[in-house]
């Protein structure tokens, strides 16, 4: 590696008063290598710390890596407003004669550098001094590949400021992925509507480490939920399904089973926590009291078993009374006109109205009504093989299978 012919002077103190130019660039580089003079790089970036979990936080989306892991950077004072600064200066300085004095030769893998990106320069870390070279950019969560001349030593005053962009994991979907994999394109779409907004997040976990972020849209006239939104768009394409694993759910008199796919549990078990958080605030549940009740309607309604709140289509009703279908389970029900509501159509709770009855009926291979209360014991939330024995034959007839269990 040939020596600059004038090289950084150990004393960094002297050098910048010796200096014609006011940028306190390059004695603000890291100390030079007692070798050849040359700046070590290295890398002074301390880990980003990330607010409480108890605080709101403000969020812009950098980048989608699949529908279970997206990257994200905190958007606030200290965050974005001090890279957006940071940024500016790096841009005047790698622009402006004092940058092209700078050599990319001074790098070695491990150094904190500065790489040009879209006509942007970004903080980042040389990994590979290939050709071409790979760069992790740290505020923008991603590795690149980049001409080595496109790279330069970054001075201490920029390195003061952490990474800004973080890992997290996007509120229900990271169960939900396996199952969605055939349409992520289409939600992948979506996505992209929100990439460029300023989100509002609630952390709700952390999982291997990272935030998991439940992400509100308030920039419109209605604030959008964004994994209601992301499901939304593909529940068409969510009817249940005759599967080859099943989750018993109820048994009825005549031999029919009810039964959930794999898919439809979590689908169901997400609109039913969102729904009873809402319905188990006193002060909310006055105001979701219908006015009036109408046959075919679905409601929420309360299983006095349980006391939880769960779909329900009503199927007749008296002055206190009515008869409802659970129609994520199969069951009717005899129930209270008191502990039924509704809840208003808006984005956070659309989930629960938009989703197809997820209780898929199958008749029970070898019906024996004295063996009723031992299958009926299999009916929760245990993942059993299902083989169909006889397809479905008739309009409206339901398939005949046989449960596997030991």
């Amino acid at each position: 590696m040939a020596v600059k012919e004038d090289p950084l002077p150990t004393d960094t103190t002297n050098a910048a008063q010796s200096t014609e130019h006011s940028e306190p660039f390059p004695e603000d580089l890291p100390s030079p290598n007692e070798e050849n003079g040359e700046p070590n790089s290295g890398s002074l970036l301390q880990p980003l710390e990330l607010p409480s979990s108890d605080e709101h936080w403000s969020v812009l989306v950098v980048r989608v890596e699949s529908l279970s892991r997206i990257v994200v950077r905190l958007v606030g004072e200290q965050y974005s407003d001090e890279l957006d600064i940071l940024e500016t200066n790096m841009q005047e300085l790698y622009t402006g004669p004092l940058g092209a004095t700078m050599s990319s030769e001074w790098l070695r893998e491990g150094d904190c550098c500065a790489v040009e990106h879209d006509g942007n320069w970004k903080r980042a870390i040389l990994l590979l001094r290939n050709s071409p070279a790979t760069v992790f950019v740290g505020d923008l969560g991603c590795e690149l590949q980049v001409e080595l001349s496109r790279t330069r030593p970054l001075p201490v005053r920029f390195q003061q400021l952490p990474f800004q962009a973080f890992t997290a994991e996007p509120y229900c979907l990271r169960d939900l992925a396996p199952f969605l994999s055939s349409l992520e394109a289409r939600m992948f779409e979506r996505w992209s509507v929100f990439r460029h907004n300023v989100l509002a997040a609630d952390v709700v976990a952390r999982c291997d480490g990272r935030p998991v972020l439940k992400l509100f849209d308030t920039t419109g006239e209605e604030d959008l939920c964004m994994h209601v939104e992301l499901l939304c768009c593909v529940l068409g394409e969510l009817s249940p399904r005759l599967p080859s694993s099943c989750v018993p759910k109820f048994l009825n008199a005549d031999g029919l089973l009810f039964v959930h796919s794999p898919l439809s549990a979590l689908l169901v078990q997400l609109v039913e926590d969102e729904m009873n958080q809402q319905l188990n605030e006193d002060s909310c549940r006055q105001n979701l009291r219908p006015q009036r009740y109408q046959i075919g309607t679905l409601y929420c309604v309360r299983y006095a078993r349980d006391a939880r709140f769960y779909r329900a289509r009503l199927v007749q009703h008296g002055d206190n009374h009515a008869l409802v279908c659970f129609i994520d389970y199969g069951n009717f029900e005899t129930v209270s006109i008191e502990d039924m509501y509704t809840l208003s159509p808006d984005n956070a709770h659309r989930l629960w109205q938009l989703l197809p009855a997820q209780a898929f009926c199958v008749r029970l291979h070898g019906w024996n009504p004295d063996r009723a209360d031992e299958l009926a014991e299999l009916c929760g939330d245990r993942v059993l093989p299902l083989q169909v024995v006889e397809p479905q034959v008739e309009s409206g007839g339901a398939p005949v299978a046989r449960l596997l269990f030991d």
